[in-house]
């Protein structure tokens, strides 16, 4: 179980960063296109005569990102595969540079910006290999031309501390707001969203948990309970709740608030005998709380009764309303 806790810790808000990344591809996009329409403008404007070789690179730089920008399964792809748009940017910022005056190129700025876009990352090795990517491309264009160490010994030192900057501010407020963004704020148990994130990276193929088991809980009585004693104490009941599901399952299980008086449990490599066991555990634990006489639970097991997120949930949801109308009719 402790690889899969490592498996779990990885993907966290998995469906948060990967949307997030899509959104940070198609934003570059759109700023390598506003900074080389500006750049040529500048030059159209003040009249300068543009290097051959300079102004091939800025249309190539102006129609990549035109196409990345309004090509959605590009911008999707590229943000799995970063490196390859950073290394084509770390080739286009070189030719510039290197036809347009080395070191002293206007164009030299520019590797600040691929590199500032991966410092907003909060993966530090990451980060590690774009600064030194981008060094290396600095000092290559000095080699080629004519070489200022001293000025390449100041660009680098800009380089290391804008990136280490950004990352730190960025790494402390993506922690944060991923912890809020993942955690139910009342039970403090997953969220609704970061369930189904979960549950969908755990069918992709490779994943190393190869069958799981998924439970969900619906309180019969809580409407009834919150009529009585009001909300503040619906509330405290919900947390005491939540509390006795996580002590009746392991640390490596998923464990979600899934909306209102509702819980789902993603238990990874538990089969059909011993989830059988931990739904009457958690259903008697419940119950001995003193609040509820019953409590309805449904159980399905990944990937023998359904191989896909939406038919998993629908068919545990579906044994738990059933329990859920059995019970109704034994109260009558």
């Amino acid at each position: 179980m402790l690889n899969y806790r490592h498996y779990q810790q990885a993907h966290l808000g998995y469906g948060i960063s990967r949307e997030r990344k899509i959104s940070q591809q198609r934003t570059l996009a759109l700023l390598r296109f506003l900074v080389v329409s500006v750049i040529l403008l500048c030059y159209f404007v003040l009249d300068r005569d543009l290097n051959r070789e300079v102004l091939i690179v800025l249309i190539l730089s102006l129609l990549l990102s035109a196409f990345i920008y309004f090509n959605k399964r590009i911008y999707v792809w590229l943000a799995s595969h970063r490196y390859i748009e950073f290394l084509i940017d770390e080739i286009l910022i070189f030719t510039a540079c290197f036809y347009s005056g080395g070191l002293h190129s206007p164009y030299i700025l520019t590797l600040f910006l691929p590199l500032l876009v991966h410092a907003v990352s909060p993966m530090s090795k990451q980060l590690v290999m774009v600064v030194l990517v981008t060094i290396s491309n600095l000092i290559l264009i000095g080699l080629t031309t004519v070489m200022y160490w001293q000025l390449v010994a100041h660009f680098t030192a800009c380089l290391l501390l804008g990136a280490v900057f950004i990352n730190i501010l960025v790494f402390n407020d993506v922690r944060v707001w991923s912890t809020y963004a993942i955690h139910d704020g009342l039970t403090g148990l997953y969220s609704h969203q970061y369930f189904w994130d979960q549950l969908r990276s755990m069918m992709q193929p490779g994943n190393a948990i190869k069958t799981f088991s998924l439970i969900m809980i619906d309180l019969d009585e809580f409407k009834r309970l919150n009529d009585e004693h009001g909300h503040l104490e619906g509330d405290r009941v919900l947390k005491e709740i939540a509390d006795t599901i996580k002590s009746n399952v392991r640390d490596s299980d998923t464990v979600a608030r899934y909306g209102g008086d509702e819980f789902a449990i993603i238990l990874p490599g538990i089969g059909y005998k011993m989830c059988r066991s931990i739904v009457e555990r958690l259903s008697t634990s419940i119950v001995n709380l003193g609040y509820f006489d019953h409590v309805s639970i449904g159980a399905a097991l990944y990937p023998d009764e359904a191989d896909t997120a939406e038919g998993l949930v629908n068919l545990a949801d579906t044994r738990m309303y059933r329990q859920k109308r059995d019970n109704k009719k034994q109260s009558i």
